[in-house]
Formats: C-alpha cells, sequence, structure tokens
C-alpha cells in the first residue's frame, strides 16, 4: 500500500479460494444499484426541482437568490456526506461492510419519502424551504453510509485484473441515474405541464412522483441484498486488527499522508463534475443557453449516456495505462478542451444539435474520471480503515465544491455570471493533475494486504 508499513498480508492466491466469481459479480451489481439510487436521491433536485423551484420559494426572490437557494438544496445532501462517512465508515469497518449498507439506504429511502410530502412556500413559508434543506442534510448522512460500505465490499471481493472495470460499472451508477432522472421528469412535464406558475400541475404534485419512487427504489436494493450478498472476506480475516477509532488511525503519521493526497484529487474531481451535469449545467442550459426545460431534460439525458460510456472506459483503461497516468490525462483534457467547449456554449450555443454536442463533450471530459474513484480510493487505504478511508476522502473534498452557489455571486463581480462555471473547471482540472502526480501507482495494490 505505498509506504504504508505492513505488518501481515494475504495474496490474491490466498483468498482466491474464498471469494467466488458469483460472489465478486453479486458484490459489484448489488453495489452499483446502491450508488443508482445514492445518486439518483443526490440530484433528484437539480433535474426534478429546477422547474418548481418557486414552490419552495417567494415569489419577490432574485435571481441569483433563487440560485443560491437551489445550491443549497443540493450543498445539503452533499455536506451531510462526509458527517455520514465518518460515522458509518467506522462502523462498517468495525461491525461490516454488509450490515451498515441495509442501515444506512433504508435510512435515505425514508429522508427522501418524507421529502416528497413537504408542503410549500404557501403552506409554510420559509420553513418549507428550510425542511426541504434540513432533510436533504439528514439524508446525506446516511447517502455517506451507502457507498462507504458496499463500494468497499464489492472492491475487496473483486480480481485485481478487474478492479478498474469494475470501478467503473459502479461509479456508472451515477449517470444511469441522471439519465432515469432526466427522462423521468421529461415525461413528469409531459403529463403535468408548466402552465401557470404556482397552480400548475407540475410545481403542485408532478415533482412528488420522481421523490417517492426515489425511496421505493432504496428498499428495493435492500431485500436482495440481504439474501444474495455476502460479507467480506477480507474484512472477516482482519478482524483481530480492528481498532475502536479508526479515524484516529487514518489521521496517525503513517496514513495521513495519503489522505491528504487523495483529498486533493478528488476536490479537483468534485469540481470538474459539480460544474457540468452534477450541478451547473442544467442551470447553465436554462438561464444562459435559454433551454427550455423539456429540451434541458433530453440534453442532460443524450450528454449522461455518453458518460456512461465514459465512466466504464477510463477506469477500465486504467487497468493498462496506470491510474495515475490517467487521472492527470483527465484532468488535463478537462481544463483544457471542456473549458473550450464550456466556453462555447455559453457564448455561440447555436442549433440544438450543437448545443447537444458541446454539453455532451463537456460533461464527459469533465466527469469520466471519477469512474476510477472507487478503485483508486480503496487502493490507497489498509483493510482495517478502508471503510473509514474510502468514505472519508469521497466525501469531504466535495464541501467546498459545494458551496459553489454562496461564493458565486462574488465571481460574478469579477466576471460575468455564464462563465463562472470556467473557473471551477480550470480549478478542478489542475488539482486533479497536482494531486495524482502527489500520490504513487496503484494499480497493481494487493487489497488483502494490511497494516498496523
Amino acid at each position: 500500500m505505498g509506504a504504508l508499513p505492513t505488518a501481515k498480508s494475504f495474496s490474491d492466491g490466498d483468498l482466491k479460494s474464498e471469494i467466488s466469481d458469483k460472489q465478486s459479480r453479486r458484490s459489484t451489481i448489488s453495489a452499483t444499484a446502491g450508488f443508482f439510487v445514492d445518486m439518483f436521491d443526490v440530484f433528484l433536485p437539480v433535474v426534478v426541482l429546477a422547474p418548481a423551484q418557486a414552490y419552495f420559494q417567494p415569489a419577490n426572490m432574485t435571481e441569483t437568490e433563487a440560485a443560491v437557494a437551489g445550491s443549497l438544496i443540493l450543498a445539503a445532501t452533499l455536506l451531510g456526506r462526509p458527517l455520514g462517512s465518518i460515522i458509518f465508515g467506522a462502523l462498517s469497518d468495525r461491525f461490516g461492510r454488509k450490515p451498515i449498507t441495509l442501515v444506512s439506504v433504508a435510512g435515505f429511502g425514508i429522508c427522501t419519502i418524507l421529502m416528497g410530502l413537504l408542503p410549500g412556500y404557501q403552506h409554510w413559508g420559509v420553513w418549507a424551504l428550510y425542511t426541504l434543506i434540513a432533510l436533504r442534510f439528514i439524508g446525506g448522512i446516511f447517502l455517506g453510509g451507502e457507498y462507504t460500505a458496499a463500494n468497499v465490499l464489492a472492491m475487496e471481493s473483486a480480481p485485481k485484473e478487474k478492479r478498474g472495470l469494475y470501478s467503473g460499472l459502479i461509479q456508472a451508477g451515477y449517470p444511469l441515474a441522471y439519465i432515469a432522472i432526466a427522462a423521468l421528469t421529461f415525461l413528469m412535464l409531459k403529463v403535468f405541464p408548466i402552465d401557470g406558475g404556482l397552480s400548475s400541475p407540475y410545481v403542485n404534485y408532478g415533482w412528488r412522483i420522481p421523490f417517492f419512487l426515489g425511496g421505493i427504489l432504496a428498499f428495493a436494493v435492500i431485500i436482495p441484498y440481504r439474501t444474495l450478498v455476502d460479507e467480506s472476506v477480507m474484512w472477516t480475516r482482519t478482524k483481530s486488527k480492528r481498532k475502536a477509532n479508526t479515524l484516529k488511525i487514518l489521521f496517525n503519521k503513517d496514513n495521513r499522508r495519503h489522505f491528504i493526497q487523495v483529498v486533493v484529487v478528488l476536490t479537483g474531481f468534485w469540481c470538474t463534475l459539480f460544474a457540468s451535469a452534477a450541478g451547473l449545467l442544467p442551470r447553465v442550459l436554462m438561464r444562459f443557453v435559454h433551454l427550455g426545460a423539456q429540451d434541458m431534460t433530453v440534453v442532460i439525458m443524450i450528454a449522461s449516456v455518453a458518460l456512461t460510456v465514459g465512466f466504464i472506459l477510463v477506469p477500465s483503461l486504467s487497468q493498462i495505462t496506470g491510474r495515475r497516468n490517467m487521472i492527470v490525462l483527465m484532468g488535463l483534457l478537462a481544463g483544457t478542451v471542456g473549458t473550450y467547449c464550456y466556453y462555447l456554449l455559453v457564448t455561440d450555443p447555436g442549433s440544438f444539435i450543437r448545443i447537444t454536442v458541446l454539453s455532451t463533450i463537456v460533461v464527459v471530459l469533465t466527469s469520466s474520471v471519477a469512474g476510477i474513484t472507487t478503485c483508486y480510493l480503496n487502493e490507497r487505504f489498509p483493510t482495517e480503515i478502508r471503510s473509514t478511508g474510502f468514505g472519508v476522502a469521497y466525501a469531504a473534498p466535495v464541501i467546498v465544491p459545494a458551496l459553489y452557489g454562496v461564493y458565486q455571486g462574488l465571481l460574478e463581480k469579477i466576471v460575468a455570471p455564464q462563465f463562472t462555471p470556467l473557473i471551477l473547471v480550470v480549478v478542478g482540472g489542475l488539482l486533479t493533475i497536482v494531486g495524482a502526480l502527489m500520490g504513487p501507482e496503484t494499480r497493481d495494490v494487493d487489497l488483502k494486504s494490511t497494516s498496523t
């Protein structure tokens, strides 16, 4: 594990007979399904509530204030995830990957259903928005536990030569969820049109259906997971080495440097990801490119289909090129080609086809690198603190990008509003490159290694 001191290690051959191909596939499929539901619930407000923001906001709110409020709804979830990673990561390292996955998925499923039941500003005033943000934060805590446990279990069950592919399949749950959200929103807008402001069918109740479905999907994942997925063999074998305070171990002298390095990389990932389909792009398409809500969802769906391929292809290629080289390459492409295409999108969008092509290039080049996340982070931490390390390193870097809406107003005093996402892409690309170069190559790391 790089420079980690090794007390005892289990080779691939030692445990291969204990982890069947069927179990490896089941763990990966279950982690993909769990991450799909995770991402479905995380990004519901980005697309689903974009056409219905007025339901939770006062009529006299300015466009900038509305943008900040919208970003805070997403940020609340993303800020809850680091706390959830700390809580559930420690529990996963101590009590097992499987039970923590079940608890966390059930938790965010309930929160999502409660969001779908909320009254609007006309009934609760500003407390409607506050309650939505609070539920998003609590749901984010539970969401921080899902990938912390399920994704680690999948990587600990994966053959070394397939970790890149399996990582991409798991992370592809994000664009697949985005496709599902965009398609569902498009359908809801057809069935419940926006034709009368606050009195329109979509604003009143059409947006609720995707939230109810998100909660139902969470429980649909739990049922087969309980019976089909076994506990991680690696976690079971390290029982004698489990420590009560895994967070303290994560920040000791031996592991602290590794944690800082991956936080730099993941901050870059999140900056570029948040600048595209994950956060700003839907609003950019509606506010600056002047697309209608339905056309926006079509563009996002097409871009997300391409991103699904990118999420699988990039980590799979990293099995050949190495993780570090691929991360550096994608950071370079995001900060150059991705930035230029974003610039063209907001200055010279042209026809709908041109808008779709530019948006797809932006999304693929700025986001595909995140497909490496699951394998890369698991390769950076030893088994006895892997869930804690993976969870905290995955979630903590999102804090700065998630608060982008708060300081976007300040940036608008320096550059035009339509150019502020470009800053996020450039900064993200630089952090991705610098962070990757700070760390070692991890493709051939043996996950069976444990350290004291």
